[in-house]
């Protein structure tokens, strides 16, 4: 869809202005005939409008199937023709891994329209899943992963078909602008896989402080085929895709088995392992995060400091220390203060601790997208002696679950139509995204461990010693990689 907007001019500017030049052809070249003084008015009018107007071509319309697009998914029968079987879990045959390493790269070139639009649907969907998770997990540490997420629904909406296509989209805010609902008003899912590995090869840009890992598996029931195009055009979500065969009616060989396949996997041994399956299903989904960062300049202090979970209740963890310049702003109106940490070019850290008697609860009710854009604008350099604790999360979190809370169940239930992964009836089970998430110190000597500034003012003591929200952003982007709350920094759920 094209908008096309014009400025200064109005209908009957425009036939003004086309009389005027009309009497003016007449006058000054009456030896041309009528017809040809009509057709050059016409044009020169056409001319002076166009470069008045500025046309507006709808975010939308980047993502959507073009024309000829639309020819070849009709063209196509709605029947599966290139089948699989995966190979059983407990096999060793690694000729047949179903496993793509994907070489990460630095994405350099300049962000356009698409990829913006893009980042501002995940980071409104990864806002409405923190809210919906916090109330379930309201006393504990919960982290989420916001590019993860969408991309897993992104993952379902490329073997959705009908009616659970159609409101996969728009759960994922792709709602067409004018509600059509024609070939051409439909997502090509493929270009929004395209785009999201654009911003995951930002977010997980590798340096010698960064180490990030993605490994996606999915599992299925013996015998159950799968679409040979549905897992290709998955492969490259992820680092690691593997796609095995599990017998899900055994529930407690099932876990046992899924479980030590992740074990083996996995660089970083998940410590949420599965606990439950659903003996009824036939599908099931895994998503595993694992992120690593370090704080530049810094050094672990060598005992162990309070970390108050709650005001008359604390434990004792690991801290890291570290001075520098940092960008932060101490707000008393609300009570909180605000802390950005670099991890890297991109990858940087947004830390937000209530003071004065404010609470955690108070700031992550009133949390928006805008919340976090004040932030950022208002920051101011510092120089700042930081305490924080060493983190280790793990969250596991079913998107099933989130999906009942916001009473959206039926895009993934038993009568969603996955008819592009299998030509057989898909029972979904559990969806699952984890993530693992460090924060270290970069080892420094502690003696040496100082910045140019110490001989110049007296650096504001800063000790992340209680609960936090932290959010971690790619800086090109603005794009949510990671949004929580910590309230133990060494916490599993």
């Amino acid at each position: 869809m094209i908008f096309a907007r014009s400025t200064n001019f109005n209908n009957n500017q425009i036939q003004q202005n086309y009389k005027k030049l009309h009497k003016f052809f007449l006058q000054s070249y009456t030896f041309l005939p009528t017809m040809y003084i009509q057709k050059l008015v016409f044009l020169t009018a056409c001319i002076g409008l166009s470069t008045c107007n500025r046309v507006y071509v709808h975010p939308f319309n980047l993502f959507a199937f073009n024309k000829s697009e639309c020819e070849k998914v009709q063209s196509q029968n709605h029947t599966i023709e290139n089948m699989f079987i995966p190979i059983p879990i407990e096999s060793k045959m690694k000729g047949e891994d179903k496993s793509v390493k994907v070489k990460t790269y630095q994405e350099t070139r300049q962000l356009g329209t698409s990829e913006s639009y893009l980042t501002s649907l995940m980071n409104d969907l990864g806002f409405r899943a923190f809210k919906q998770w916090r109330e379930i997990y309201r006393s504990d540490t919960v982290l989420i992963s916001c590019t993860n997420l969408y991309g897993s629904l992104m993952s379902f909406y490329l073997g959705a078909s009908e009616h659970t296509s159609t409101s996969l989209q728009d759960f994922l805010g792709f709602g067409h602008p004018s509600g059509a609902t024609n070939c051409s008003s439909q997502v090509n899912g493929l270009k929004v896989i395209s785009k999201l590995k654009i911003i995951d090869n930002l977010l997980f840009s590798k340096n010698a402080n960064i180490d990030a890992l993605k490994t996606t598996c999915i599992f299925v029931s013996p015998s159950l085929s799968l679409s040979e195009k549905f897992v290709h055009d998955l492969t490259s979500s992820a680092d690691h895709f593997y796609v095995r065969a599990v017998d899900f009616t055994d529930s407690v060989t099932a876990i046992n088995l899924i479980n030590k396949f992740l074990e083996t996997q996995l660089a970083k041994k998940s410590k949420s392992g599965l606990t439950s399956i659903d003996v009824t299903s036939n599908f099931m989904y895994t998503s595993h995060i694992q992120f690593k960062g370090k704080v530049s300049k810094s050094f672990l202090i060598p005992e162990l400091q309070h970390f108050w979970i709650e005001p008359n209740r604390k434990i004792l963890v690991p801290m890291i220390s570290v001075s520098g310049v940092f960008q932060f702003k101490e707000d008393y109106t609300s009570n909180q203060l605000v802390l950005k940490i670099s991890l890297s070019e991109n990858d940087f850290l947004l830390l937000v601790q209530p003071t004065n008697g404010n609470t955690l609860e108070n700031i992550e009710s009133s949390l928006t997208w805008d919340t976090y854009l004040k932030w950022l604008n208002s920051l101011t350099n510092r120089y700042i002696s930081l305490s924080l604790p060493k983190l280790e999360i793990e969250s596991a979190l079913n998107i099933q679950d989130l999906l009942t809370n916001l009473e959206v169940s039926y895009l993934l239930g038993k009568d969603a139509d996955f008819s592009k992964i299998s030509n057989a009836n898909i029972k979904l089970g559990k969806v699952i995204n984890t993530v693992h998430f460090e924060l270290e110190d970069s080892g420094a000597d502690p003696n040496e461990a100082q910045d140019d500034h110490k001989n110049k003012e007296e650096p504001l003591k800063l000790n992340f010693d209680k609960p936090f929200i932290v959010a971690m952003f790619e800086g090109s982007t603005k794009a949510l990689l990671l949004l929580g709350r910590v309230v133990n920094p060494v916490n599993i759920i």
